[in-house]
């Protein structure tokens, strides 16, 4: 196998990124299991914008929620415009709020997950290792070449079409001198498939963090770190601990009610399996 010497390093600055003068968006199918038992993956439809200097990872569906919350709602709260509260309550409820950012200008990864609570982190940009298999395959209606490699504690395969001449992909993958068209890992809990290409005007991502701000504030719960490690075991907890969920939203009792009124106790753990792994972190 052929080992892709992509030290991007420079390019950060410059050099292959030039190929992407145009800003593009990138739309894909994210399916993930949080749990070995689980049968059928959970899916959600993203979208990556790229303009060269960052990659933005996001769902369109949540990008036009939360641009209509700004203009719905007040500070407190209070419905203050009637059409974009309307118009709010039409979207799917289920859209993930996770959003991921890796800049290049600034060589970092910034990771977002807005819930209820509000988390935040970064990290160093790491380049991933890929290593060409010599196979190639048609995916979504582009001839790719295989890859793979280690990347923030998982075993990757990508397939990629150099067809489209940009080296990024979905959520932080990236380093590959084609779009990336699918991914997955090799335990089977992720996989990333596209599913449309298109030219746009600019990136979502300056309207998103500034949208952000605004929500921000209105968080009872918030947590804000620089560190991707702190924020990421923190976001784990949360998602996996009921009792630490609970007590973030004041929330008391241990027990839920059914549809009809019965009392349900809540388990005291919930599946959860994060994109980079807690094992990632433990050997840090």
């Amino acid at each position: 196998m052929k080992r892709l010497i992509l030290f991007l390093i420079c390019v950060m600055s410059s050099a292959a990124f030039a190929l992407a003068q145009d800003s593009f968006r990138f739309t894909y199918l994210e399916l993930r299991k949080h749990d070995r038992s689980e049968k059928n993956y959970r899916t959600q439809q993203m979208a990556v914008d790229f303009d060269g200097k960052t990659s933005f990872y996001y769902s369109e569906v949540s990008f036009k929620r939360d641009s209509l919350d700004v203009l719905a709602f007040d500070r407190s709260g209070n419905i203050k415009d009637q059409d974009a509260y309307g118009e709010r309550t039409r979207l799917p409820g289920t859209a993930t709020n996770d959003k991921s950012v890796i800049d290049f200008s600034e060589a970092t990864f910034l990771q977002i997950y807005n819930p209820i609570a509000f988390f935040e982190g970064s990290m160093p940009l790491e380049l991933p290792q890929w290593e060409l298999t010599g196979e190639e395959e048609e995916q979504s209606g582009y001839l790719c070449k295989i890859a793979k490699g280690k990347f923030l504690g998982r075993d990757w395969k990508i397939w990629f079409t150099e067809e489209v001449p940009v080296n990024v992909g979905p959520w932080f993958l990236w380093g590959s001198p084609g779009l990336i068209v699918l991914a997955e890992d090799a335990e089977g809990f992720f996989q990333f498939r596209l599913l449309g290409v298109e030219k746009i005007k600019e990136s979502r991502l300056k309207d998103d963090l500034s949208y952000l701000q605004v929500i921000k504030s209105r968080k009872r719960a918030l947590f804000s770190m620089s560190s991707m490690q702190e924020m990421e075991t923190l976001h784990s907890k949360y998602l996996r601990n009921v009792d630490f969920f609970n007590k973030i939203h004041g929330i008391t009792g241990g027990y839920r009610l059914d549809r009809n009124g019965n009392v349900v106790p809540e388990p005291k753990f919930r599946p959860y399996e994060p994109l980079i792994p807690d094992e990632y972190w433990n050997k840090k």
